[in-house]
């Protein structure tokens, strides 16, 4: 859920590189990310900002990812958990996101 089509449609697109396949105005999009389709919906009265998801994104780049996204503004909070560390950032709705990787 997002309260902002058009702002949340550029996180995806702009900030995090994925593909935007439809647009059908405030309703919904579809973002294309590697082998998973997100579906944007407009948020109602009743949806509470953050705490609607949790989207996880297994990376093998790791460092050079953080790097380069933080160049656009993205703030991560990172947590080595002994086999994988963790990028937490959150998109513009409060929803939080994470990149992945494995250390083994």
């Amino acid at each position: 859920m997002v309260s902002n089509m058009d702002l949340a449609i550029d996180f995806y697109t702009k900030k995090l590189g994925l593909t935007l396949l439809n647009h059908y105005g405030d309703y919904y999009a579809e973002i294309q990310a590697p082998e998973l389709l997100i579906g944007l919906h407009s948020a109602s009265e009743s949806t509470t900002v953050g705490n609607n998801i949790s989207i996880g994104f297994g990376v093998s780049n790791f460092d050079g990812l953080i790097e380069d996204l933080k160049l656009t503004g993205i703030e991560f909070e990172i947590e080595n958990d002994g086999w994988i560390r963790l990028a937490y950032f959150y998109d513009l709705d409060k929803n939080q996101l994470f990149f992945a990787e494995n250390k083994g």
